[in-house]
């Protein structure tokens, strides 16, 4: 009944031919729930604009201040979902078949094992990744979604999940550049080896070297981590965190024109 309300409520600061998405979860502020809308197209990538609405009826003041929550939590969450954690389909195995095949037939090459010790590395760091990920999900999945309403904690351990999962990306890029650049020939040598090495690992390495492009513009963004990355990891993620904070509060500012409801100036 209340879902039935809000959508309601909702759609009130809709316009024509728009669509509208309501974020599955609510900020409190006295005692009075604040929710986020989104108005796109056909697709929720064209954005229209927002709204924060409430079935409580708050002064102007409190629907003001539900933005700055609301928008972190929904734009985190996204990045998460639906940018980072592609990513996590990514699994160790397929590193360990490529692993194994070098262990295998290039014992006898220190180049080709040394590049291998490198792609170890990068195996550890996606099964970190996967880990935090995975955790990540469970969290927004058994918490989040089941009390459907959100507190700066939950916030913040959110963009603390984004941050950790964005330099572990940046880590492995760099190590992937390593690799592709002082061992260009090791997976060249691999791909001889037809007979040992399984189908899933093949196609893994094709993935790889078709994605020499996108690697490099990906890192061309990273530039703030490689101002911080000589840093100890605990203070590259709040680091990291303060920098994604800053940039979600410009953004909301950017927007401002594009806000609706009671909250609109």
């Amino acid at each position: 009944m209340e879902h039935k309300k809000l959508m309601k409520e909702a759609a009130r600061y809709k316009k024509w031919f728009e669509g509208y998405t309501l974020n599955p979860f609510a900020y409190d502020i006295n005692g009075r729930k604040y929710h986020y809308v989104l108005y796109h197209g056909n697709k929720t990538s064209d954005f229209k604009g927002y709204a924060i609405i409430s079935l409580d009826g708050g002064p102007k003041s409190e629907y003001r201040e539900a933005i700055f929550p609301l928008k972190m939590m929904s734009a985190a969450s996204a990045n998460i979902f639906e940018v980072v954690g592609p990513r996590s389909k990514v699994l160790p195995e397929y590193f360990k078949g490529v692993i194994d095949t070098v262990e295998t037939y290039f014992s006898d090459d220190p180049t080709m094992r040394e590049g291998n010790q490198l792609l170890k590395e990068i195996m550890d760091l996606q099964v970190r990744f996967n880990s935090i990920y995975h955790e990540y999900e469970s969290y927004y999945d058994h918490h989040i979604l089941v009390k459907r309403e959100i507190t700066d904690q939950d916030i913040d351990d959110t963009f603390t999940v984004l941050a950790k999962l964005d330099l572990l990306q940046f880590k492995q890029g760099l190590m992937l550049e390593k690799l592709d650049n002082q061992f260009s020939d090791f997976f060249q040598k691999i791909m001889k080896e037809r007979k040992v090495l399984s189908n899933q690992s093949r196609q893994f390495i094709k993935g790889m070297q078709s994605s020499k492009d996108s690697l490099e513009q990906g890192l061309a963004g990273f530039t703030y981590e490689r101002d911080i990355m000589h840093l100890p990891e605990a203070e590259q993620i709040e680091k990291k965190k303060e920098y994604m904070i800053k940039a979600a509060e410009k953004l909301i500012q950017d927007r401002e024109k594009l806000l609706r409801g009671p909250a609109a100036l």
